[in-house]
């Protein structure tokens, strides 16, 4: 898939170019942008579960310390030894398990999405839509589900936008590939993960040209080695040439004029008496 670009005046897309075929309007060297959508399946995104799991871990673990310490405090050092040999700790893994399975079940009620990517000049674009809303559907996703069961002026089911993420190329601190997804994770500030790019495989080389494009000059940013831009050598400075003064150069000549005045004459050349 090649880069294309966006013309305002007749709003279409159109081929990365200087200027708009149909309508001649000037386009703009930072007009090419990639940009596609997909289908998602909520219940199969690692990218779902990963963010359940920042959640669910950090608060079943304070949660953890936060008992540790209240028996610690009212019984001292035996009394936490006993309940971590008790049933305590079966009992929080059944409750992270059950919270595990209710998520599950979420997410399958979720059914698909569409989610529409665009790489430009300014940064990385995600909005999510629901395509066919239901009460069901919009719930699971602690949506309020008043678009759902409408009808568009057409007679079909409307899309719901879910949400939108602008990443700008100036905030992100750290680039992740992870080639066998074809995913990008886009990182700001360097321990969060921002935006997670699923491309395809006809997309995957505009958006690292246009990561490399953007970011591949900046050393403060964690990349991979395959979108850093290496450094132009260095040429070397020619030593310059000292230059004599005029008064110098005028004392040399007249130092050598005075040496070839007291050379002596040639024997051959003198008198006989």
């Amino acid at each position: 898939m090649a880069l294309t670009a966006y013309c305002k005046k007749c709003g279409r897309e159109v081929d990365a170019a200087e200027v708009c075929p149909y309508c001649g309007t000037r386009l703009g060297k930072n007009a090419a942008h990639a940009a596609w959508c997909i289908e998602t399946v909520p219940a199969k995104n690692w990218i779902r579960w990963n963010a359940v799991m920042r959640l669910l871990l950090p608060a079943a673990l304070v949660i953890l310390l936060l008992v540790l310490l209240i028996e610690g405090i009212s019984g001292g050092i035996g009394a936490v030894e006993k309940m971590m040999t008790s049933g305590f700790p079966v009992v929080l893994l059944i409750l992270l398990g059950t919270i595990l399975a209710v998520v599950l079940l979420a997410l399958v009620l979720q059914g698909k999405e569409l989610t529409d990517y665009v790489v430009d000049n300014r940064g990385i674009h995600e909005i999510h839509y629901l395509p066919n809303p239901t009460p069901l559907k919009q719930l699971c996703r602690l949506k309020s589900p008043s678009l759902a069961g409408t009808t568009g002026e057409d007679g079909r089911a409307p899309v719901v936008k879910l949400s939108e993420k602008d990443l700008a190329w100036k905030d992100v601190a750290r680039v992740q590939l992870w080639p066998e997804k074809c995913m990008i994770l886009y990182y700001a500030p360097a321990g969060w993960l921002r935006i997670a790019v699923e491309c395809t495989p006809f997309t995957w080389d505009d958006v690292m040209g246009l990561t490399r494009e953007k970011l591949g000059k900046k050393r403060k940013i964690r990349l991979p080695q395959s979108l850093v831009i290496p450094s132009a050598p260095k040429a070397r400075k020619a030593k310059p040439q000292p230059v004599a003064a005029p008064e110098v150069e005028e004392a040399l000549e007249q130092l050598r004029m005075e040496e070839l005045m007291e050379q002596p004459e040639d024997e051959s050349s003198g008198t006989v008496l």
